[in-house]
C-alpha cells in the first residue's frame, strides 16, 4: 500500500515548506492539498490557493507525487484549469497528480455569485467537467461544445500524445463519481463515508469502503474496465479515531484497508491545532517503522 499525506494550505509558506520537505524526505508516496477558496473550520482564517502552493511544493521536493484532492467545478473552468494542471506537471517533472471531484455546497459553491446548483445539476456539471478536462489533456487542441462548458481551439498541450497524460484521480462515493473513474480515471478516491445529502458523516470506516469497492467493481465491469487497473485511494481524516493517534493505530488502519483492496491511504499532516491536531513525531515514527515494510510489499 502507498501512503500519502494531506497538507492543508492554511499556513504561511515558510512553515508549509518545512511540511512538504519533511513528507518528501520521510519517504511517503504522495502529498496533497485541498482546492478551496475557503474551507469549513478555517473560514475567515489564512487559507492559500492550491495551484501556486503545489508549484512551490514542486520546487522544494525531489521525488514525492503532488496533487489536488480535489479540484471541482465550483469555481473552476476546465480550459484554464487544464492549462494550469499541465504547467504543474511540467514544473514538478511529471510528479503532479490531478484529483477531481464534484464539490459541495457552501462557500466555494456561492463565491462567484451564481445561484446554488441543484444536486442533479451538480452531477451533470461534474460529468461534463471531467469529460472536457480529459479531452483537453489528451489532445493538442480541443474544441468542445457542452451544456455547461465550451472550448474553442484550446491549445492546452501542443505536444499532446508525445508525453504520458498525468494521472487523474476521480473522487465520488456515489455511482456518478465511480463511473467517471472507470471511464476517465487512473484512480478512484473516497473519503470512506457513505454519501449523504446535506452533510458528511464524521468517520471513515473500512466497512463502508468495502461496500463502495464492490460497487466500483460492478461499474468497472459494466464499462469494460478491469477494476485491478484502477487505484483505490482512501482519504482518512477521522477526527475522533485518528489513524495518527499512534503507530499502532496507523498500522491497524493500514491492515484493515489493505485487506479489502485499497491501494493508497492518505492521512492528514499533524497540525499544532484543530483540525487534525496531532504530533508530527508519530508521523516520523511511522515513516521509520512502518513505511519500509509497506514499500517491500
Amino acid at each position: 500500500m502507498r501512503i500519502g499525506v494531506m497538507i492543508l494550505p492554511a499556513i504561511g509558506w515558510r512553515e508549509a515548506q518545512q511540511c512538504w520537505r519533511l513528507v518528501d524526505e520521510l519517504g511517503f508516496a504522495h502529498a496533497w492539498t485541498y482546492d478551496h477558496i475557503a474551507w469549513r473550520d478555517l473560514i475567515g482564517r489564512p487559507w492559500y490557493a492550491a495551484v501556486p502552493t503545489l508549484a512551490a511544493a514542486a520546487q522544494c521536493t525531489r521525488r514525492i507525487q503532488l496533487g489536488t484532492l480535489v479540484a471541482s467545478p465550483n469555481f473552476r473552468h476546465p480550459v484554464p484549469f487544464a492549462k494550469e494542471a499541465l504547467t504543474l506537471s511540467e514544473i514538478s517533472g511529471g510528479r503532479f497528480v490531478l484529483g477531481l471531484g464534484a464539490g459541495g455546497s457552501g462557500v466555494d459553491a456561492e463565491v462567484l455569485g451564481s445561484p446554488p446548483w441543484s444536486p442533479a445539476e451538480r452531477r451533470e456539471r461534474f460529468v461534463e467537467f471531467v469529460e472536457v478536462v480529459d479531452q483537453l489533456l489528451r489532445e493538442p487542441c480541443t474544441t468542445y461544445a457542452g451544456r455547461f462548458y465550451s472550448a474553442h481551439q484550446a491549445w492546452i498541450d501542443p505536444d499532446g500524445g508525445a508525453r504520458a497524460r498525468m494521472p487523474v484521480m476521480i473522487a465520488g462515493s456515489g455511482p456518478t463519481g465511480m463511473r467517471l473513474a472507470a471511464r476517465h480515471g487512473d484512480g478512484w478516491v473516497t473519503h470512506g463515508v457513505a454519501a449523504q445529502r446535506g452533510r458528511v458523516a464524521p468517520e471513515a470506516t473500512p466497512e463502508t469502503v468495502c461496500r463502495q469497492l464492490d460497487a466500483v467493481a460492478r461499474i468497472c465491469a459494466e464499462e469494460g474496465r478491469d477494476p485491478a487497473t484502477l487505484r483505490k485511494l482512501v482519504l482518512n481524516v477521522n477526527r475522533t479515531h485518528s489513524p495518527l493517534a499512534s503507530v499502532g493505530a496507523f498500522t491497524e488502519t493500514v491492515e484493515r484497508y489493505a485487506r479489502i483492496g485499497v491501494t493508497d491511504l492518505i492521512v492528514p499532516f499533524p497540525r499544532s491545532e484543530a483540525p487534525y491536531q496531532g504530533d508530527v513525531r508519530v508521523l516520523e515514527q511511522i515513516a521509520a517503522d512502518v513505511l519500509p515494510a509497506l514499500t517491500e510489499d
